[in-house]
């Protein structure tokens, strides 16, 4: 039972990994003496996603949501934003990417791009499944909480590329119970409703 459910567990990521995959963006920027654009494509062909253009400050200017099963492109005029640090971001189900765009008086570059997996959960019959890209193997802390803040499961994993935790909530009280993953400096949460 154990090796079929690490086989399941690896057949599971991969999945997620061709997911991110998938999803294609292109970032480019145009100048001339007139106008200052950027050109941002992507092709969205697995899960919704999220666009955001941010200031230097965190205050959004723009966000949209991207469909699954749709190219989607959009020009920004920025001659009319003030010359400091932008943030164009986008998030789907499987990563984070955020593009640091530097727009000066006369113009505009791309400083940075970074990208950050995010866990991936899946529910079924009681079990939940976590799978996350830890390329740099960061120390990841995964801990569970129940509804009344109490630590129900705590665990520290090291060096590893890929973590895979099942979580096993059959026999689990009714309640709301939060998955904390904490890898590096980034920290996600997942929600599990027990009836």
């Amino acid at each position: 039972m154990k090796r079929f459910m690490k086989i399941s567990l690896s057949f599971a990521f991969l999945f997620v990994s061709v997911l991110g995959m998938a999803n294609e963006m292109d970032l480019r920027i145009s100048t001339d003496k007139e106008s200052k654009t950027l050109l941002f494509k992507y092709d969205n062909s697995t899960t919704d996603a999220e666009l955001r253009f941010v200031d230097g400050e965190g205050n959004v200017i723009f966000t949209e949501s991207l469909e699954d099963n749709a190219e989607y492109s959009k020009k920004f005029n920025l001659s009319t934003l003030k010359a400091g640090i932008y943030f164009l971001e986008v998030e789907d189900a499987v990563k984070e990417t955020a593009y640091t765009i530097s727009i000066g008086d006369t113009n505009v570059a791309i400083e940075n791009r970074l990208e950050k997996n995010k866990p991936v959960f899946s529910e079924k019959e009681g079990m939940v499944y976590l799978n996350l890209l830890n390329l740099n193997k960061e120390e990841v802390v995964i801990t569970v909480y129940d509804d009344s803040e109490r630590t129900v499961a705590n665990e520290i994993m090291e060096n590893q590329a890929i973590v895979e935790k099942a979580f096993n909530f059959k026999n689990a009280h009714k309640g709301q119970y939060i998955i904390k993953v904490k890898k590096g400096s980034d920290t996600f949460y997942n929600s599990i409703k027990i009836d």
